[in-house]
Parts: structure tokens; sequence; C-alpha cells
């Protein structure tokens, strides 16, 4: 039977008091520079055992006296990291590269199989969903229950209480089982928790995903404070614009192994690179039928198209640098007919812009919807049609598809699928498709910072006045953009608190 979290309080204050000595005793002097250090791994060897068969039953092992057989999986080999006191490190690699197993032997969870991890300082962490909370105790007890295993005395968990439940967004349901919250319920209570025991190391990882947008910025914000006040925090994620906007360090994994330690911004470039171009792409699956890329009659068709940037090709493939979001190229087609079309009237050229991860186009068109027709050229002739794209669209890989068919009739002489291709880079922090470039304006002259926290100028969102700035507006600063002040707001609930 489950226990309360008042019972497990009154039962281990001493385990929770040996648990805070042993975080913050200090470190000897014959270990690893550890008073300099926060984090130090040497030659981490960490492996798994994964059936190879059918596991038997209790009557084979009985009578048989038969095992199971087992292949040895090296989720870790060799890794060997060190982190300072202050650092703020991401880190980043596919699934199954051995992240989350890494941040477990970090945490103690798992032990080495070979090497050595050392921890120095109290940590906190957040790895998995819903790690630590009973599904049968309420939010509430499970909130004392996870703060007495990670060292803290009954009266801090109850200074701290209403902070967490305000931080997390659950305090309508504290006290319903947490077997009923959602997903983003749990996490969010969680990292609540983490956060609020204070920790000087702080692990997390890809969790907060599940989270919503408004949560995720206020984890950020949470950990960035972490960071401006010498705590370190090492952050899992495949949000890479989380990882650059926090970690000023980042490493990568590939397969168990360490391959990539040094600046994020570089540390991202090499992770594109390994997804991208340096690993080859795995085998194509077998298929019964090929699926023809090209349908129609060909009696026009298209005979090449280029992509121009500068009047310059756009080079192809996986390893081709990408396209710059907003710039300006030129996509060039060329078209050639046969004479059995002579007298069948104008054609219309169109253009499908998508990408390979979505049903919907990003962008179509066709000559003839823009009021512009093509006369069929004569056979040998070629007839050339530019198109001058402005490249609005975000991030990621699009596939160009043409179609030549019959203005009038709508006969297709040539369907084209994935007739070119292109990459696009964006800024970071701009996700979706198309680039709207906002321009954002914030008047909030009376907005509260913490004390201890250098807060951001005026026109970023910080307060008038803050004791850490020089940069101190007047109390006149008018910045020059659309507002509603208290009075324009409609309806109860949107009027400012009092």
């Amino acid at each position: 039977m489950a226990q309360s979290s008042d019972e497990l309080l009154d039962r281990t204050p001493d385990a929770a008091d040996r648990e805070r000595r042993r975080h913050d005793a200090p470190a000897t002097a014959g270990t690893h520079a550890a008073s300099r250090l926060a984090i130090v791994v040497d030659g981490l060897v960490e492996r798994f055992r994964i059936p190879t068969e059918r596991p038997p039953g209790l009557k084979e092992r009985l009578y048989r006296f038969r095992r199971a057989r087992y292949a040895e999986f090296e989720a870790l080999s060799g890794v060997s990291l060190q982190v300072r006191h202050g650092e703020s490190l991401g880190v980043i690699g596919h699934n199954g590269s051995g992240k989350s197993t890494l941040l477990k032997c970090l945490a103690g969870i798992l032990p080495a199989d070979q090497g050595t991890v050392e921890v120095n300082g109290r940590i906190a962490t957040l790895l998995e969903l819903g790690a630590g909370f009973h599904p049968d105790l309420t939010g509430r007890e499970n909130v004392y229950q996870n703060g007495a295993m990670l060292g803290l005395r009954r009266r801090e968990i109850d200074a701290a209480f209403d902070s967490i439940a305000d931080f997390a967004g659950v305090r309508d349901f504290l006290d319903i089982p947490v077997r009923n919250y959602s997903s983003g319920m749990y996490v969010r209570l969680g990292f609540a928790i983490a956060v609020h025991v204070d920790p000087e190391i702080l692990l997390v990882d890809e969790v907060l995903a599940v989270g919503d947008a408004e949560f995720q910025e206020r984890s950020l914000a949470r950990m960035r404070a972490f960071s401006q006040r010498g705590k370190t925090v090492v952050l899992v994620s495949h949000d890479l614009g989380s990882i650059a906007e926090l970690c000023e360090r980042t490493i990568v994994m590939d397969h168990g192994r360490l391959v990539f330690d040094g600046p994020t911004a570089a540390a991202i470039e090499f992770y594109d690179e390994l997804v991208h171009g340096v690993r080859p792409p795995p085998p194509p699956e077998p298929v019964e039928e090929e699926v023809p890329t090209r349908t129609g009659d060909r009696q026009a068709r298209v005979a090449d198209v280029k992509l121009l940037l500068d009047g310059q090709p756009v080079p192809t493939g996986p390893l081709a640098p990408p396209l710059p979001s907003g710039i300006a190229v030129q996509l060039v087609v060329a078209i050639v007919a046969e004479e059995s079309i002579r007298e069948a009237g104008s054609l219309s050229v169109g253009i499908d812009i998508r990408r390979p991860d979505m049903q919907l186009y990003v962008y179509e068109t066709r000559t003839g919807w823009r009021g512009t027709y093509l006369a069929p050229p004569k056979p040998g002739a070629v007839a050339t049609l530019t198109f001058t794209l402005e490249l609005a669209v975000l991030a990621g890989e699009y596939l160009v598809d043409l179609l030549v068919a019959n203005a009038a009739t709508g006969a297709i002489h040539d369907r084209w699928q994935g007739a070119h291709e292109f990459r696009v880079t964006s800024p970071e922090h701009e996700f979706g498709v198309a680039r709207l470039d906002p321009r954002i304006g914030i008047w909030n002259p009376d907005g509260w910072w913490p004390p201890g926290i250098h807060a951001p100028p005026l026109e970023r969102g910080g307060p008038r006045e803050h004791p850490l700035r020089e940069d101190t507006p007047s109390p006149g600063y008018e910045p020059d953009l659309a507002r509603l002040r208290p009075e324009d707001l409609a309806g109860p609930d949107s009027q400012p608190p009092a």
C-alpha cells in the first residue's frame, strides 16, 4: 500500500539530512579538481543486455535448465566530459544516441559499467515524465513526497508550496490523484518542484517538449536565472532554438560516443552536417511497384529546370548549402513541344512548391491563373520561363513540382513531381512555414523584475526602473507604437489587478 507523503516525511528526517550533508559536503583534495568542476565524467561506459530470443518460461528454466540468450549493447562508449560550476551545457543528438542514458548516469540512476562519474553539488533532475510521482497520491502529496526525496525538510516544502503550485499552474487540481493529470500537468509539476529545491546542478531531459509555449518560456527563463546565479544546467533537447538560447556550450552524441564538444553555434552546425550529409542515408525500403514521377502525354514537356541565385545555378543534393530565408531566386523552366499540338492552343505552365513533411502545398501558381499564356514552341525550339520568387519561407527542405497543360482544355502534357529541390535556413527561434518577419514593440513601464537579476531595457519588456540597470529611461519615455491602456480593455476578465 502506498505511503502518504506525511508518513514519508515523518519517517525519513535523518535520511533527508544525510542526503543534504552528502551533497553539501566539501570535496576532498584528492578528487578531479572537484572544487572547480561541477561534473567530471571519465571514460564512461554503459552497457545493456538485449534478449536475442523469447525469454524461456518457468517450466523451461526448471526442467531444461534453459536460460535466455542476450546480446550486449553499449549505450555509452568511453564518454569523458567536464562541466564547470555555473555553466549551461546543451546535449543534442539523434534518437538513441545516448543523451538520456548520459543524464541518468549523471543523476546516479544508472551505475557506470566502466569509468567514473563525479558530481559535486546538490542535484535536481527532470528526466522522465512523472518520474518520482506516485499515481495514487494527489498532487499535494506528491509535492511533499518528491521534495522529501530531493532532500528538503517539511518546513522548506511548506515555505515553497504556494510558489510551486503557482509556477506549475495546477492549483485547482492539487487534491486529485496525479494519475488523472495530463502529460503537460505532470511535467509542469515535476519541473516546479525541481527548480524550487534550489539545486546547484539541474539536469533536464526532453520532457519539457510536452509543455505549452507559455510554460516552456517560463521554464527557459527560470533556467536562465539559474545560470545567472552561478548554477549548473545540463539540458537535453531536440529543440535547437532552446539550446542556442540557453547554452553557450553544447556536446553532440552519436551512437553512444561524444563526437563534438564546443560552442553551441558550431555544435548545431556539426549536428546538421551529421544528420544531412556525413552519415550515409539508410538503404531505401523495397517497393513492389515504382511510383512514376512524371505523367502526361508528353506532347509538350519540361526539358530542363534550374534554380538561379544572382544568375548562378544553385547546387543541389544533401551537401548543398541552404538558401537564406527571404532571398530572391529565379526558377528557370525550359519547355519543348511536338508538332502535334500546333493547333491545340496555348499552354499553361505551373509550379507547385511543397515540403515533404506536409500534405499542403506551400505555394502554387499557373501562368494561366495570372493571365499569361505560352504559345507552343516549334519543334526543335525551346521556350524559357523565369519565375522570380522571394523565398519568404522558414527552414526546411522544399520540392518543386512542374506542370505543362493545355490552357483551354486542361489536358496534361507533362506533370513532373520533384523536378527540383532546395533547402532553406532561417534565423533562430522561427518555426513553421511562412516567414512573417514580425517586429516586436513592448510598452510595459510598470513591469516587475527580480531585483537581483539584470533587467532588459524598457523597449524589450523590462521595467521603467531597476536597481542594477544604469540606462534607466526618463519617466516620459514614449515609444512610437500602438498600445492599450487599462481603460481601453473591455470586459470584466480583461481588467488588470488593482
